[in-house]
């Protein structure tokens, strides 16, 4: 056997092996769940926060829909100009959302699991299941990759930082990283996670409102070719959090992710490492 296919086979049984093992370690998490109903907590919230939820998810469906069409039409694509602002925006919604929601008399702290996992096993869950978010969404992008005959367009934040690090541009790719692996990855859970999901199965049951949020998260990245891929990171993510009650687990795989993803993204701008 020639050395590249030898080393071809190997990889291709290693990547196997590797999803093998990280759907078992889901399938494990979602049996656990259904025997004792998972950790994230629902109790406190009631039909007031199910409504906000409705509007907020169907003004972010709406701003989907919008952003598409805009994109058909225009080809706009996303500059460094907007990347802070719109983040900003991003910040103050979740800000407003947290609000109600103490307005509302609801401790966020103990509500998301923030203090009752230490710093120590935060660490070790998000090490452990961010390999198993990469194995499992990383399938999905593959075979969508496969399905487009490679034709994928990749979401518009991760195309600017493929340009900005082809230009060595280090303010441009900071702006990005800030936005990408601290702000997102904070903001979205809270909402995606920390509140759509958890006001859903307190209404809808865990499978139905898993399943609602991981398309609503997928749809937000505005990126068809990355619908699956997202989808499948979304579920992980929502898993994390039901398997050890802490939304900081889900944020530290966020946010690790997002990192890993932006450096190799670098790396294959600087010619460090080949393309897809």
């Amino acid at each position: 056997m020639p050395p590249d296919a030898l080393q071809n086979s190997i990889a291709g049984v290693f990547l196997l092996g590797l999803f093998a093992l990280a759907v078992t370690a889901q399938v494990r998490v979602i049996r656990r769940i259904a025997q004792d109903g998972g950790r994230v907590r629902t109790a406190e919230f009631r039909m007031p926060d199910g409504l906000v939820a409705i509007v907020l998810a169907t003004f972010f469906v709406g701003m989907g829909i919008s952003a598409i069409f805009r994109h058909a039409a225009k080809g706009d694509a996303v500059t460094i100009q907007q990347v802070i602002p719109g983040s900003i925006v991003f910040v103050i919604l979740t800000a407003g959302v947290a609000g109600f929601l103490k307005y509302r008399g609801l401790r966020l702290i103990p509500l998301l699991g923030l203090a009752h996992v230490s710093p120590l096993r935060i660490a070790g869950w998000v090490l452990g299941l961010v390999v198993v978010a990469f194995a499992l969404s990383g399938t999905a992008n593959a075979l969508t990759f496969a399905a487009l005959h490679g034709k994928a367009e990749q979401q518009p934040l991760v195309q600017l930082f493929r340009d900005v690090a082809q230009q060595h541009d280090i303010g441009a790719m900071a702006q990005i990283l800030l936005a990408g692996v601290v702000i997102a990855p904070v903001c979205e859970e809270f909402l995606f996670r920390g509140f759509f999901y958890a006001v859903g199965k307190r209404y809808l049951g865990p499978i139905v409102s898993g399943l609602a949020c991981a398309l609503l998260f997928a749809a937000f990245h505005l990126s068809i070719s990355a619908l699956a891929g997202l989808f499948v990171l979304a579920l992980c993510l929502t898993l994390a959090y039901e398997r050890t009650g802490s939304l900081l687990v889900p944020i530290g795989i966020h946010a690790l992710y997002n990192f890993t993803s932006l450096c190799l993204i670098y790396l294959q701008g600087r010619g460090i490492l080949p393309s897809p």
